[in-house]
Protein backbone atom coordinates (compact mmCIF):
# COMPACT_ATOMS: atom_id res chain seq x y z
CA UNK A 1 0.00 0.00 0.00
CA UNK A 2 2.71 2.44 0.70
CA UNK A 3 4.03 1.86 -2.79
CA UNK A 4 0.95 3.03 -4.44
CA UNK A 5 0.02 5.51 -2.19
CA UNK A 6 3.56 7.01 -3.48
CA UNK A 7 2.44 7.04 -6.92
CA UNK A 8 0.34 9.81 -7.23
CA UNK A 9 3.02 12.22 -5.86
CA UNK A 10 5.43 10.93 -8.16
CA UNK A 11 3.51 11.70 -10.93
CA UNK A 12 2.66 14.97 -9.75
CA UNK A 13 6.54 15.85 -9.64
CA UNK A 14 7.02 14.32 -12.90
CA UNK A 15 4.41 17.15 -14.13
CA UNK A 16 5.42 19.62 -11.64
CA UNK A 17 7.29 22.36 -14.09
CA UNK A 18 10.78 22.44 -13.59
CA UNK A 19 12.03 25.80 -11.63
CA UNK A 20 13.45 28.34 -13.60
CA UNK A 21 17.10 29.73 -12.55
CA UNK A 22 18.11 33.32 -12.70
CA UNK A 23 21.08 32.77 -14.93
CA UNK A 24 18.42 31.21 -17.32
CA UNK A 25 16.06 34.52 -16.67
CA UNK A 26 19.29 36.81 -17.62
CA UNK A 27 19.66 34.33 -20.25
CA UNK A 28 16.12 34.68 -21.97
CA UNK A 29 16.45 38.33 -21.38
CA UNK A 30 19.28 38.71 -23.58
CA UNK A 31 18.00 36.06 -26.02
CA UNK A 32 14.30 37.75 -26.48
CA UNK A 33 16.70 41.70 -26.97
CA UNK A 34 19.02 40.44 -29.41
CA UNK A 35 15.89 38.21 -31.42
CA UNK A 36 13.59 41.69 -31.21
CA UNK A 37 16.95 43.41 -33.14
CA UNK A 38 17.57 40.57 -35.21
CA UNK A 39 13.96 40.67 -36.29
CA UNK A 40 13.53 44.29 -36.93
CA UNK A 41 16.74 44.24 -39.65
CA UNK A 42 15.79 41.33 -41.25
CA UNK A 43 11.68 41.40 -41.83
CA UNK A 44 12.11 44.81 -43.57
CA UNK A 45 14.91 43.01 -45.96
CA UNK A 46 12.44 39.97 -46.25
CA UNK A 47 8.89 42.27 -47.24
CA UNK A 48 11.58 44.04 -49.44
CA UNK A 49 12.87 41.32 -51.37
CA UNK A 50 14.80 41.79 -54.65
CA UNK A 51 18.09 43.54 -54.04
CA UNK A 52 17.75 44.22 -49.97
CA UNK A 53 17.13 40.24 -49.21
CA UNK A 54 19.60 39.19 -51.35
CA UNK A 55 22.39 41.73 -50.22
CA UNK A 56 20.82 40.35 -46.43
CA UNK A 57 21.99 36.53 -47.52
CA UNK A 58 25.08 37.56 -48.91
CA UNK A 59 26.25 38.85 -45.91
CA UNK A 60 24.40 36.13 -43.69
CA UNK A 61 26.52 33.62 -45.83
CA UNK A 62 29.64 35.50 -46.10
CA UNK A 63 29.49 35.74 -41.90
CA UNK A 64 28.66 32.16 -41.92
CA UNK A 65 31.25 30.50 -44.02
CA UNK A 66 33.84 32.77 -41.72
CA UNK A 67 32.31 31.10 -38.47
CA UNK A 68 32.41 27.87 -40.08
CA UNK A 69 36.60 27.88 -40.46
CA UNK A 70 36.83 29.74 -37.13
CA UNK A 71 35.12 27.19 -35.04
CA UNK A 72 38.06 24.30 -35.60
CA UNK A 73 39.78 27.30 -33.23
CA UNK A 74 43.26 26.96 -35.52
CA UNK A 75 45.53 28.78 -37.05
CA UNK A 76 44.76 28.41 -40.51
CA UNK A 77 46.18 30.43 -43.48
CA UNK A 78 43.62 33.09 -44.28
CA UNK A 79 43.27 31.33 -48.17
CA UNK A 80 40.81 29.06 -46.75
CA UNK A 81 38.86 31.83 -45.03
CA UNK A 82 38.84 33.45 -48.46
CA UNK A 83 38.10 30.25 -50.74
CA UNK A 84 35.09 29.28 -48.43
CA UNK A 85 33.51 32.15 -48.48
CA UNK A 86 34.09 33.06 -51.87
CA UNK A 87 32.74 28.88 -52.82
CA UNK A 88 29.99 29.50 -50.13
CA UNK A 89 28.72 32.68 -51.52
CA UNK A 90 28.90 31.20 -54.92
CA UNK A 91 27.14 28.41 -54.53
CA UNK A 92 24.02 30.22 -52.67
CA UNK A 93 24.07 32.94 -55.66
CA UNK A 94 24.53 30.26 -58.37
CA UNK A 95 21.43 30.29 -60.47
CA UNK A 96 22.53 34.36 -61.03
CA UNK A 97 25.41 33.84 -62.67
CA UNK A 98 24.07 30.42 -64.37
CA UNK A 99 21.53 32.61 -65.90
CA UNK A 100 24.30 35.02 -67.43
CA UNK A 101 26.49 33.03 -68.42
CA UNK A 102 24.17 30.28 -70.11
CA UNK A 103 20.38 31.50 -70.60
CA UNK A 104 21.36 35.89 -70.43
CA UNK A 105 18.64 36.12 -73.01
CA UNK A 106 16.15 35.16 -70.11
CA UNK A 107 16.93 37.26 -67.97
CA UNK A 108 14.86 40.02 -67.53
CA UNK A 109 16.23 42.30 -64.95
CA UNK A 110 14.68 40.54 -61.73
CA UNK A 111 16.11 38.42 -59.34
CA UNK A 112 13.26 36.32 -59.15
CA UNK A 113 13.16 35.38 -62.66
CA UNK A 114 16.21 33.29 -62.13
CA UNK A 115 15.23 31.74 -58.60
CA UNK A 116 12.60 29.60 -59.81
CA UNK A 117 14.37 26.57 -59.17
CA UNK A 118 17.24 24.94 -56.73
CA UNK A 119 20.31 24.86 -59.36
CA UNK A 120 24.28 23.21 -58.15
CA UNK A 121 26.77 23.52 -60.15
CA UNK A 122 28.87 19.77 -60.50
CA UNK A 123 31.93 21.60 -61.61
CA UNK A 124 32.04 24.13 -59.18
CA UNK A 125 31.44 21.53 -56.64
CA UNK A 126 34.70 19.49 -58.29
CA UNK A 127 36.95 22.70 -58.01
CA UNK A 128 35.48 23.52 -54.41
CA UNK A 129 36.54 19.99 -53.23
CA UNK A 130 39.93 19.87 -55.43
CA UNK A 131 41.01 23.61 -53.59
CA UNK A 132 39.93 22.61 -50.22
CA UNK A 133 42.12 19.21 -50.36
CA UNK A 134 44.80 21.01 -51.88
CA UNK A 135 44.78 23.52 -48.71
CA UNK A 136 45.87 20.25 -46.85
CA UNK A 137 49.28 20.24 -48.36
CA UNK A 138 50.09 23.88 -48.04
CA UNK A 139 48.62 24.44 -44.30
CA UNK A 140 50.51 22.54 -41.89
CA UNK A 141 47.41 23.11 -39.42
CA UNK A 142 44.79 22.14 -41.80
CA UNK A 143 43.80 18.12 -41.86
CA UNK A 144 41.86 15.51 -44.11
CA UNK A 145 39.39 15.77 -41.35
CA UNK A 146 39.24 19.80 -41.46
CA UNK A 147 38.74 19.59 -45.20
CA UNK A 148 35.80 17.00 -44.92
CA UNK A 149 34.55 19.38 -42.52
CA UNK A 150 34.59 22.69 -44.17
CA UNK A 151 33.87 21.02 -47.58
CA UNK A 152 30.85 19.17 -46.26
CA UNK A 153 29.03 22.16 -44.19
CA UNK A 154 29.94 24.98 -46.54
CA UNK A 155 28.04 22.84 -49.46
CA UNK A 156 25.10 22.74 -47.14
CA UNK A 157 25.77 26.45 -46.14
CA UNK A 158 25.66 27.20 -49.67
CA UNK A 159 23.05 25.08 -51.01
CA UNK A 160 20.92 26.00 -47.79
CA UNK A 161 21.46 29.59 -48.51
CA UNK A 162 20.02 29.26 -51.87
CA UNK A 163 17.36 27.49 -50.78
CA UNK A 164 16.62 30.56 -48.51
CA UNK A 165 16.41 32.30 -51.87
CA UNK A 166 14.17 30.51 -54.06
CA UNK A 167 11.53 30.00 -50.61
CA UNK A 168 11.76 33.98 -50.96
CA UNK A 169 11.68 34.61 -55.26
CA UNK A 170 9.82 31.28 -56.22
CA UNK A 171 5.99 32.76 -55.50
CA UNK A 172 6.91 35.79 -57.95
CA UNK A 173 8.46 33.79 -60.32
CA UNK A 174 4.81 31.53 -60.03
CA UNK A 175 2.50 34.79 -59.79
CA UNK A 176 4.57 36.50 -62.75
CA UNK A 177 6.14 33.88 -65.01
CA UNK A 178 4.83 30.65 -64.94
CA UNK A 179 1.28 31.23 -66.87
CA UNK A 180 3.33 32.75 -69.98
CA UNK A 181 0.53 35.45 -69.64
CA UNK A 182 1.40 39.00 -68.50
CA UNK A 183 0.00 40.26 -65.08
CA UNK A 184 0.20 44.10 -63.71
CA UNK A 185 2.04 44.60 -60.97
CA UNK A 186 0.71 44.30 -57.79
CA UNK A 187 2.50 45.81 -55.22
CA UNK A 188 1.01 44.31 -52.10
CA UNK A 189 1.76 40.66 -53.59
CA UNK A 190 5.49 41.99 -54.30
CA UNK A 191 6.24 43.32 -50.42
CA UNK A 192 4.05 41.10 -48.80
CA UNK A 193 2.14 38.17 -49.47
CA UNK A 194 4.93 36.84 -51.76
CA UNK A 195 6.68 36.67 -48.49
CA UNK A 196 4.70 34.12 -46.73
CA UNK A 197 6.55 31.35 -48.28
CA UNK A 198 9.76 32.02 -46.49
CA UNK A 199 7.94 33.45 -43.36
CA UNK A 200 6.08 30.01 -43.01
CA UNK A 201 9.23 27.58 -43.37
CA UNK A 202 11.69 29.70 -40.97
CA UNK A 203 8.87 30.67 -38.84
CA UNK A 204 7.73 26.85 -38.61
CA UNK A 205 11.67 25.88 -38.00
CA UNK A 206 12.03 29.22 -35.38
CA UNK A 207 8.56 28.12 -33.64
CA UNK A 208 10.34 24.34 -33.11
CA UNK A 209 13.33 25.59 -31.47
CA UNK A 210 11.17 27.99 -29.44
CA UNK A 211 8.74 25.55 -28.44
CA UNK A 212 11.49 22.76 -27.43
CA UNK A 213 13.47 25.30 -25.72
CA UNK A 214 10.53 26.75 -23.13
CA UNK A 215 8.89 23.06 -22.93
CA UNK A 216 12.84 21.90 -22.27
CA UNK A 217 13.19 24.44 -19.41
CA UNK A 218 9.69 23.96 -17.88
CA UNK A 219 9.63 20.16 -18.73
CA UNK A 220 12.53 18.86 -19.77
CA UNK A 221 13.96 15.77 -17.49
CA UNK A 222 14.67 13.01 -20.16
CA UNK A 223 17.99 13.48 -22.35
CA UNK A 224 18.28 13.05 -25.79
CA UNK A 225 21.65 12.59 -26.26
CA UNK A 226 24.00 14.03 -23.35
CA UNK A 227 26.91 13.54 -25.72
CA UNK A 228 25.76 15.84 -28.42
CA UNK A 229 23.68 18.31 -27.05
CA UNK A 230 23.21 17.88 -22.78
CA UNK A 231 20.55 20.09 -22.52
CA UNK A 232 18.06 18.67 -25.10
CA UNK A 233 15.01 16.42 -23.78
CA UNK A 234 12.29 14.64 -25.32
CA UNK A 235 10.12 16.50 -23.66
CA UNK A 236 11.41 19.42 -25.90
CA UNK A 237 10.98 17.74 -28.84
CA UNK A 238 7.63 16.45 -28.61
CA UNK A 239 6.67 20.36 -27.87
CA UNK A 240 8.61 22.00 -30.34
CA UNK A 241 7.46 19.89 -32.95
CA UNK A 242 3.66 20.26 -31.81
CA UNK A 243 4.38 23.87 -31.92
CA UNK A 244 5.81 23.89 -35.65
CA UNK A 245 3.17 22.19 -36.89
CA UNK A 246 0.31 23.46 -35.17
CA UNK A 247 1.47 26.83 -36.72
CA UNK A 248 2.37 25.64 -40.24
CA UNK A 249 -0.89 24.16 -40.45
CA UNK A 250 -2.69 27.22 -38.91
CA UNK A 251 -0.71 29.57 -41.53
CA UNK A 252 -1.23 27.92 -44.63
CA UNK A 253 -4.74 26.92 -44.09
CA UNK A 254 -5.73 30.32 -42.99
CA UNK A 255 -3.91 31.88 -46.04
CA UNK A 256 -5.67 29.40 -48.03
CA UNK A 257 -9.04 29.47 -46.86
CA UNK A 258 -8.93 33.49 -47.19
CA UNK A 259 -8.09 33.12 -51.04
CA UNK A 260 -4.60 33.47 -51.36
CA UNK A 261 -2.70 30.03 -50.98
CA UNK A 262 1.10 30.52 -50.45
CA UNK A 263 1.68 28.41 -53.45
CA UNK A 264 -0.84 26.84 -56.01
CA UNK A 265 0.43 24.06 -54.72
CA UNK A 266 -1.19 24.68 -51.19
CA UNK A 267 -4.53 25.56 -51.59
CA UNK A 268 -7.58 24.04 -49.97
CA UNK A 269 -7.84 20.99 -52.11
CA UNK A 270 -4.03 20.05 -51.76
CA UNK A 271 -4.15 20.46 -47.99
CA UNK A 272 -1.90 17.38 -47.74
CA UNK A 273 1.11 18.83 -49.26
CA UNK A 274 0.95 21.67 -46.01
CA UNK A 275 0.62 18.86 -43.40
CA UNK A 276 3.83 16.93 -45.18
CA UNK A 277 5.41 20.11 -44.85
CA UNK A 278 4.47 21.02 -41.59
CA UNK A 279 5.52 17.66 -40.10
CA UNK A 280 8.78 17.39 -42.17
CA UNK A 281 9.64 21.08 -40.88
CA UNK A 282 10.13 20.64 -36.85
CA UNK A 283 11.69 17.06 -37.70
CA UNK A 284 14.65 18.16 -40.09
CA UNK A 285 14.88 21.34 -38.10
CA UNK A 286 15.98 19.29 -35.06
CA UNK A 287 18.18 17.43 -36.85
CA UNK A 288 19.96 20.27 -38.30
CA UNK A 289 20.18 21.55 -34.77
CA UNK A 290 22.16 18.69 -33.50
CA UNK A 291 24.46 17.83 -36.39
CA UNK A 292 25.90 21.68 -35.97
CA UNK A 293 25.61 20.75 -32.11
CA UNK A 294 27.74 17.84 -32.66
CA UNK A 295 30.33 19.81 -34.91
CA UNK A 296 30.30 21.99 -31.75
CA UNK A 297 31.23 19.56 -29.12
CA UNK A 298 33.76 18.13 -31.64
CA UNK A 299 36.13 21.08 -31.81
CA UNK A 300 34.84 22.05 -28.00
CA UNK A 301 33.77 25.29 -28.68
CA UNK A 302 30.42 26.79 -27.24
CA UNK A 303 28.88 28.57 -30.29
CA UNK A 304 30.07 29.22 -33.50
CA UNK A 305 30.10 32.73 -33.37
CA UNK A 306 29.76 35.71 -30.76
CA UNK A 307 27.74 38.62 -33.23
CA UNK A 308 24.52 37.47 -31.60
CA UNK A 309 24.08 37.80 -27.72
CA UNK A 310 22.52 35.25 -26.08
CA UNK A 311 22.34 32.86 -29.35
CA UNK A 312 25.96 32.91 -30.50
CA UNK A 313 26.94 32.96 -33.99
CA UNK A 314 24.42 33.27 -37.53
CA UNK A 315 25.49 29.24 -38.03
CA UNK A 316 24.18 29.19 -34.16
CA UNK A 317 20.71 30.65 -35.31
CA UNK A 318 20.45 29.54 -38.81
CA UNK A 319 21.42 25.81 -38.22
CA UNK A 320 18.17 24.44 -38.05
CA UNK A 321 16.81 27.09 -40.63
CA UNK A 322 19.41 26.20 -42.98
CA UNK A 323 17.67 22.35 -42.77
CA UNK A 324 14.40 23.23 -43.42
CA UNK A 325 14.77 25.71 -45.89
CA UNK A 326 16.65 22.69 -47.84
CA UNK A 327 14.02 20.35 -47.24
CA UNK A 328 10.80 22.80 -48.04
CA UNK A 329 13.01 23.42 -51.22
CA UNK A 330 12.87 20.16 -52.45
CA UNK A 331 9.57 19.00 -51.41
CA UNK A 332 7.87 22.01 -53.34
CA UNK A 333 9.83 20.95 -56.17
CA UNK A 334 8.33 17.73 -55.87
CA UNK A 335 5.10 18.61 -55.38
CA UNK A 336 4.98 20.88 -58.08
CA UNK A 337 6.31 18.12 -60.37
CA UNK A 338 3.25 15.78 -59.34
CA UNK A 339 0.78 18.38 -59.82
CA UNK A 340 1.71 19.32 -63.13
CA UNK A 341 3.85 16.16 -64.34
CA UNK A 342 6.29 17.71 -65.00
CA UNK A 343 9.44 16.80 -63.91
CA UNK A 344 11.72 18.46 -66.04
CA UNK A 345 12.86 21.28 -63.65
CA UNK A 346 13.27 18.21 -60.12
CA UNK A 347 16.53 17.24 -62.18
CA UNK A 348 18.05 20.82 -63.01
Amino acid sequence: MSKNKKLPEQLFNELKPNEVTTEQKRSLKVRIITSIIGVSIVLPCIFLGEIPFLVLIILIGGIGAWELVHCAKKHYNITLYILTIVIVLFLATYPLYRNLIFEFTDFNGTIYSVFNSIYASVFLILIGAILCFSLVLIDKNFEVRDACYIFAFGLILGIGIQCIAFLRYYPLWEYYLSSGEEVLINPSYDYAESASLLILVVAGSLFSDTGAYFTGILFGKNKINERISPKKTWEGFVGGTITSIVFVLTFGLVMAACGHPILKIFDINHWYYLLLLAIVIPLVSSLGDFIFSSIKRYYGVKDFGFILPGHGGILDRIDSVLFSCISSAILITIFNAILNNNWENLFV
